[in-house]
């Protein structure tokens, strides 16, 4: 057997092991598997989002109901201050003076009222926020128990084709036995690059990339021993014995 008869049967052996493995790796239940892995680690990263909010949200509205507290002892100062001046004689009373305390209690108030409705909506977010989070730890939860069943499923699809995959295995380690080792380091320099490494010789075409190839290309392949390689894809030209 020539040497390139021996790395086309080589290739030819690593295909199929290469397309089980794929056949493996592409069922059904494995779609699946990643597809709910995909889903809780969604889910994983919305809850931390959820949870961050949250935190900020609590912080808001600690921050919004110690305001209120703040403005109370303030407004409860003034009306202290205004007890205290209610039993002047409008003659000592200065109208600027009467004018600005009323004007300072009405915007306290108004203050008090802006941060109770911050304190409602932040609580009203926070409420929305807690409810995602239940959510999404019950669509975690359910998503990481499919993927278990489905992980055990997917576990003993392998284990049925294990024998099959360690004869596959096999006889790609017989067939590179028979490749010079020159010849096969060739090869896997030019997989890195392309499938496969080796294309036949279709008239006067390389079957790999479908380009038609010179004369001088194609009476070096006439030449017993000669390794030739495409000029357009690189791949290593293979002539099928007759």
């Amino acid at each position: 057997m020539s040497n390139l008869k021996a790395l086309w049967d080589y290739q030819g052996a690593e295909i199929e092991l290469e397309n089980y493995e794929k056949a493996l790796r592409n069922t059904e239940t494995r779609k699946k598997l990643v597809q709910q892995q995909q889903i809780f680690q969604n889910n994983q990263h919305k809850l931390k989002q959820l949870e961050q909010e949250s935190v900020l949200l609590q912080n808001k509205l600690s921050e919004a109901a110690g305001q209120v507290e703040i403005l109370k002892k303030q407004m409860k100062s003034k009306k202290e201050e205004i007890a205290e001046i209610a039993d002047y004689d409008l003659e000592d009373l200065f109208l600027e003076d009467v004018r600005e305390m009323i004007k300072e209690c009405e915007n306290i108030k108004s203050a008090v009222e802006l941060n109770k409705r911050k304190v409602v909506e932040v609580m009203h977010r926070l409420e929305k926020s807690e409810g995602e989070i239940k959510e999404t730890l019950v669509k975690m939860s359910n998503a990481k128990k499919l993927f278990d069943q489905l992980k055990e499923a997917h576990t003993k699809e392998l284990e049925a084709g294990k024998d099959d995959l360690e004869k596959l295995r096999a006889n790609v380690a017989k067939a590179a036995k028979g490749v010079d080792a020159a010849l096969m380091e060739k090869y896997k320099q030019i997989k890195q690059h392309r499938p496969n490494p080796m294309a036949k010789l279709v008239g006067d075409r390389c079957e790999g990339c479908k380009m038609q190839l010179p004369s001088g290309v194609l009476q070096s392949l006439k030449v017993e021993g000669n390794v030739v390689e495409c000029e357009n894809c690189g791949r290593i030209l293979y002539v099928v014995e007759e």
